[in-house]
């Protein structure tokens, strides 16, 4: 199995007013805040797989990620993607900051929603085998492959380098075939494998003749990403961990799904300074 990764990072450092706003949106949804206590989840829970209102009781978590972001942890997995307009750019909006969600999906299909302060939704990348899933039709050859359309990652990029000098992702660069490209999709893959080593060169990355392996700090995929996208980026090897790093900061190993799977599902305790929030669908 590959990996799986759903996160959200909200440009806001104070988890008070993101704890009372949240709250506030969860009440004006019909929902009943509550604590419950420890539970063994089920072989397949809704809390963890379901989608939505059809999940009886949602658990949100946050807390600090780098300086100037808030880590959203949920479950399900989706949930702050989900409604109309979504959870994420109604809590965006009532903060007056930008947000985002990254999914990856069994190690490579990825998807991305970004909302801007006013609460403006942009979309990139696909969900797995359900490739019109939140574009209702299919994704615009121009969105698939994600790219940050609203987030400047600029700053947040500048500090972990900074405070995390010794942090790094490895990647591998497909090797030429040596023949010329016969169809589009040649022509594209070729394409996108020389603007790969000629970003690289600009940087001064050594990649391996032998292994074609390349090693680089996490902040440069993440700047990479409001530029070209992750096109020709491994998404499993170099997006992926470089979101968590960058974004996540001192709190980045609680930015993977175990997260989830180990505290929101079976309403453990958190394992980090922060908030959870559980709530119920109905009345009591």
């Amino acid at each position: 199995m590959g990996t799986w990764l759903n996160v959200a990072f909200i440009q806001c450092a104070d988890l008070a007013r993101v704890e009372r706003e949240l709250s506030r949106l969860l009440v004006e949804a019909g929902r009943r805040l509550t604590t419950p206590g420890p539970r063994t989840p089920e072989p397949y829970d809704r809390m963890q797989y379901g989608l939505g209102d059809e999940v009886r009781r949602w658990g949100l978590a946050g807390f600090h990620g780098a300086p100037g972001w808030t880590v959203l942890r949920t479950a399900p997995f989706e949930l702050l993607m989900q409604g109309t307009p979504p959870l994420l750019a109604r809590l965006a909006s009532r903060l007056g900051v930008p947000a985002f969600q990254y999914n990856i999906y069994d190690s490579t299909p990825e998807f991305l929603m970004e909302v801007d302060a006013g609460g403006r939704v942009e979309l990139s990348g696909y969900v797995g085998q359900e490739f019109t899933r939140y574009w209702n039709s299919e994704p615009p050859m121009d969105r698939v492959d994600t790219r940050f359309r609203i987030i400047d990652p600029s700053a947040v990029a500048a500090w972990s380098e900074s405070a995390m000098p010794e942090a790094s992702v490895t990647g591998w660069l497909a090797p030429s075939s040596g023949k010329p490209p016969r169809t589009d999709f040649d022509r594209l893959l070729e394409s996108q494998r020389v603007d790969l080593v000629r970003w690289l060169g600009q940087l001064g990355t050594r990649i391996d003749p032998g292994s074609h392996e390349w090693t680089i700090h996490p902040a440069h995929i993440v700047r990479r990403l409001a530029q070209a996208g992750s096109a020709s980026l491994s998404a499993e090897e170099c997006v992926e961990p470089a979101i968590k790093t960058v974004f996540g900061g001192l709190n980045a190993e609680h930015c993977d799904n175990l997260f989830l799977v180990k505290t929101l599902v079976p309403h453990a305790p958190m394992p980090v300074d922060g908030f959870v929030l559980y709530a119920e669908a109905g009345n009591p």
